[in-house]
C-alpha cells in the first residue's frame, strides 16, 4: 500500500468527511452522458467491517491492477428480520463502517482511476427460517419507509462527501416493488435528484426485473445476474459450452427488449459464482449445507460462459449495456482449497478474466 492510502488511513481517526468544512472535489463525468456510453467492468467488495478498512484498500489496489474500470461498494442497512418495524444504520465492528471510512475508500478507488458505486443492502440480522430481504414484510409499511429513507440519506451524503459516479437507491428488495409502493420509490428518487449529480440506479433479482415501476425515473436498470444457465442443458451439471451460449443469448434478448422498451441501459449489479458444483444452476446459493467439496471449474466456466457471451458488448459499447460488477472480491478468501466462497482470487476464474481484462484493455 502506498504513503497517500497510509495517510488516508490515519486520516480517519481525526478528520470527519461528512463534516460541512468537506467539501466534494468536483463532480466527474457522467458514466453513461448523452450519446456515449462507457461500459463498467468492475468488482464488488462487501464492505462491512470497520476495524478491517486496509484490506479494502489492498483490495482496491489489487482490483486496479486486474484491469478493471470500476468498484461497487456494497455496505450494509441492518433489519432485525423479515418483519421488524424499521431499518437502521449501525456501526463499529461486526457491523457497518462509518461515513469516514466509506469516503475513504471510495476517494482512494476514484484516485486508481476507477468508476464507483455506492450500493446500501438491507441485511436481516435474526432471519427466520428463509426470510431474506426480499421477502420483508413490516406489519405497518409507513415507518419502515420512514426508516428506510433516513438510511438512504445516511448513505447518500456518503455519495455525494466521495464523489461517487453511480448511487443505488436499493437493493433486491422485491416486496416492495409492488404497485402500492411506487410513490416511495419515486419520493427516494425526487430527494436523491435533488441532492446529488450522479448517476441513480437500483438493483433488483434476475426473475423480478419487470416489477418495479419506477425504471423511468432512473438512470440505469440494474438487475443482480444469477440465472441458471443449465436449464436447458442435457446435462445440468456439465453443460456444453454451446447451451450456455444459447441460454445467454435467450437472457440478453430478453433484457435488451425490456431496456429499449424502456430507454435505458442495463447494468448487471452483481454477477458471480460460489466454488461450488451447482456454480451453473443456482449461483445466488452459496451456503455449502451439505459439505460438498468446492468445484473452482464449475466457478470459471461460468465466468469464461459470461465472457464469451458479454465481451464483444463490452468491447465495442452498445447504448443497451451498462457494464457488469463482477461479485465479489472476498477480502477474507482463504486461497486453500477448501474455500467456497465467490472469490476468484488465486482461482482459475481470475485467470479467465484477467486474460480478458488484459487483451479488452489493449485493444482500447
Amino acid at each position: 500500500m502506498g504513503l497517500w492510502a497510509l495517510a488516508m488511513l490515519g486520516a480517519i481517526a481525526v478528520s470527519d468527511p461528512c463534516d460541512q468544512s468537506v467539501k466534494p472535489v468536483g463532480f466527474s463525468e457522467p458514466i453513461n452522458p448523452p450519446g456515449r456510453v462507457v461500459p463498467l467492468v468492475g468488482m464488488t467488495l462487501n464492505v462491512y467491517h470497520a476495524t478491517d478498512f486496509q484490506l479494502y484498500l489492498e483490495a482496491t489496489d489489487r482490483i486496479a491492477e486486474l484491469g478493471c474500470n470500476a468498484l461497487q461498494v456494497v455496505t450494509p442497512v441492518f433489519q432485525r428480520n423479515g418483519v421488524a418495524p424499521q431499518v437502521e444504520t449501525a456501526m463499529g465492528p461486526g457491523r457497518g463502517p462509518g461515513p469516514k471510512a466509506l469516503i475513504t475508500l471510495l476517494r482512494y478507488a476514484r484516485s486508481k482511476g476507477l468508476h464507483t458505486t455506492l450500493m446500501p443492502q438491507v441485511n436481516l440480522t435474526e432471519p427466520r427460517g428463509n426470510e431474506w430481504r426480499g421477502k420483508i414484510h413490516p406489519p405497518r409499511w409507513a415507518p419502515w419507509w420512514q426508516s428506510y429513507r433516513r438510511a438512504v440519506e445516511h448513505f447518500l451524503e456518503v455519495a455525494v462527501a466521495a464523489d461517487v459516479d453511480l448511487f443505488s437507491i436499493g437493493c433486491e428488495l422485491v416486496t416492495t416493488e409492488k404497485p402500492q409502493h411506487m410513490d416511495q420509490w419515486r419520493r427516494i428518487i425526487r430527494d436523491c435528484r435533488a441532492r446529488f449529480e450522479g448517476q441513480l440506479t437500483y438493483s433488483t433479482v434476475w426473475n423480478h426485473y419487470q416489477s418495479p415501476g419506477f425504471w423511468d425515473q432512473v438512470d440505469l436498470i440494474g438487475v443482480s445476474g444469477y440465472w441458471d444457465l443449465t436449464r436447458e442443458a442435457q446435462d445440468p451439471h456439465h453443460p456444453s459450452p454451446g447451451e450456455l451460449a444459447r441460454c445467454w443469448q435467450q437472457i440478453q434478448e430478453q433484457l435488451f427488449a425490456f431496456a429499449q422498451e424502456h430507454g435505458r441501459p442495463l447494468l448487471i449489479m452483481e454477477l458471480g459464482y460460489p466454488a461450488l458444483p451447482w456454480a451453473l444452476k443456482d449461483p445466488w446459493n452459496y451456503i455449502n449445507s451439505n459439505g460438498a467439496s468446492p468445484d473452482v471449474d464449475a466457478q470459471a466456466v461460468g465466468y469464461r460462459a459470461f465472457l464469451a457471451a458479454w465481451g464483444d458488448l463490452l468491447r465495442n459499447p452498445d447504448p443497451r449495456f451498462g457494464g457488469v460488477h463482477f461479485y465479489k472480491w472476498d477480502i477474507y478468501q482463504q486461497l486453500t482449497t477448501d474455500d467456497t466462497g465467490y472469490g476468484i482470487e488465486g482461482r482459475p476464474a481470475y485467470e479467465q478474466l484477467s486474460r480478458w481484462l488484459t487483451t479488452m484493455n489493449s485493444i482500447q
